[in-house]
């Protein structure tokens, strides 16, 4: 295992490509928009440039749009 873990530290150590992420979360029920806004929150606090799009249903006032403005 000390062996595994000196190969991926030394490959970490090697890697000079920033790559980005793009996360999709689809499906019926809760918990999607509180998910993304948790991993947005703490990507910002290390720092990570971040962007949001959101498809909303209809014409109500979405509290995270608030909370972001």
């Amino acid at each position: 295992m000390q062996r595994k873990k000196a190969h991926v530290d030394s490959r970490i150590a090697e890697a000079t490509i920033d790559k980005g992420l793009l996360l999709v979360l689809t499906g019926n029920g809760k918990g999607k928009s509180s998910s993304a806004f948790g991993m947005l929150a703490r990507s910002v606090g290390h720092g990570m440039q971040c962007g949001v799009v959101q498809f909303i249903k209809g014409q109500w006032e979405c509290g995270e749009q608030l909370a972001f403005e």
